[in-house]
């Protein structure tokens, strides 16, 4: 008896033990209702990922009374990739470009995504920009010219997890990166990129603005010179 009672404890106390284990898992997973994120796949890397952007590009000019506006679309490829002996990767994107959906795109130029535990960094026209950082933190900032001459730019991360609209795209999961958000009563400068999970880079908007600054107009709001672009996603895969 006694023998019978202590292997029968032991096998309650071991399937108790069990189930226990099994409820936290699930708690874990669970969470807000939401499944874990590999929070490195909003900026996917592999050969032959590609994406397809319409890009809109507003430049104004002192003394214009309208902006001259260029439409085009963009073409983002991976060619390749180079491991080296750190085991950092380095993707190199293929850029081209074409007026119009249906014509005959035209290569332009190609730019380097370096992959580190930590990082994102970006090479492109020469310049290296430091994209994200890892692990994503909403309470986090980062200096995105770390690597390059250009003067300090913090950037943060806003919006993780919420869903976006981009064109007639929906996406469900999306983070900001806020480059820039700068504006006065002379001046506005906004840097901001979205990436969907699973896919990318979905969005661009890049705004420099000057205000006019006359006694006359100035607080107005009146644009006297600078630029926008933005880029908004149309088609993403892998080829």
């Amino acid at each position: 008896m006694n023998t019978f009672t202590h292997i029968a404890k032991n096998r309650f106390l071991k399937n108790w033990a069990l189930m226990l284990f099994a409820s936290l898992s699930l708690a874990a997973c669970d969470g807000d209702n939401a499944e874990p994120v590999d929070t490195y796949q909003y900026y996917p890397l592999e050969v032959g990922r590609y994406a397809i952007y319409d890009v809109r590009e507003e430049v104004y000019s002192t003394g214009q009374a309208n902006p001259v506006i260029r439409n085009w679309q963009e073409k983002d490829q991976i060619e390749r990739v180079a491991v080296n002996a750190e085991g950092i990767s380095t993707y190199t994107y293929s850029r081209s470009t074409r007026n119009k959906a249906g014509e005959y795109w035209t290569k332009v130029k190609e730019f380097a995504v370096q992959k580190f535990p930590d990082k994102i960094l970006t090479n492109i026209d020469n310049q290296i920009f430091f994209s994200m950082a890892f692990p994503i933190d909403m309470r986090m900032s980062w200096n995105g010219n770390t690597y390059n001459n250009l003067d300090k730019e913090e950037y943060h991360y806003e919006d993780l997890g919420s869903p976006a609209k981009v064109g007639d795209r929906d996406f469900e999961k999306v983070l900001n990166v806020v480059e820039r958000n700068d504006s006065s009563i002379i001046n506005r400068y906004i840097g901001i990129k979205q990436y969907a999970l699973g896919v990318g880079l979905i969005s661009d908007l890049q705004t420099s603005f000057e205000f006019c600054q006359t006694e006359a107009c100035i607080g107005s709001g009146k644009i006297d010179s600078g630029t926008r672009k933005t880029r908004k996603i149309v088609e993403f895969g892998a080829e």
